[in-house]
């Protein structure tokens, strides 16, 4: 009802009014409107390149690669069994069933791949 609305929509204007006039202020000083916001959006514009320049980027920084895992190691030498056992080509299967052995595995079986 207008009635229970009143005391709110009065305070919203007067808190309003109050905004406007601290922002005239503040304007006045030599400040300037959605700055910070308007910093943000430039400096987000000038992190988000293409995934290509990205990675040409750091390619051209001399920045070394992180070596592989050894359980990477262990996935691309024995990928064609794993395969084969999967059923698949499918990278996410091969994943999961490489996975699963690699976790059976000894530390003494894992000991050349590390």
């Amino acid at each position: 009802s207008d009635v229970a609305k009143n005391p709110y929509e009065t305070k919203g204007a007067d808190l309003s009014r109050e905004y406007a006039q601290k922002m005239a202020d503040f304007v006045a000083a030599g400040g300037v409107k959605g700055k910070r916001r308007a910093e943000k959006a430039d400096a987000k514009q000038a992190n988000s390149g293409s995934k290509k320049a990205k990675k040409e980027a750091r390619a051209a920084s001399g920045q070394p690669k992180k070596p592989p895992t050894g359980f990477w190691l262990y996935l691309c030498e024995n990928r064609e069994a794993f395969e084969k056992e999967a059923g698949s080509k499918s990278p996410p299967v091969i994943s999961k069933v490489a996975g699963k052995t690699w976790k059976a595995m000894s530390d003494a079986q894992k000991k050349p791949f590390e």
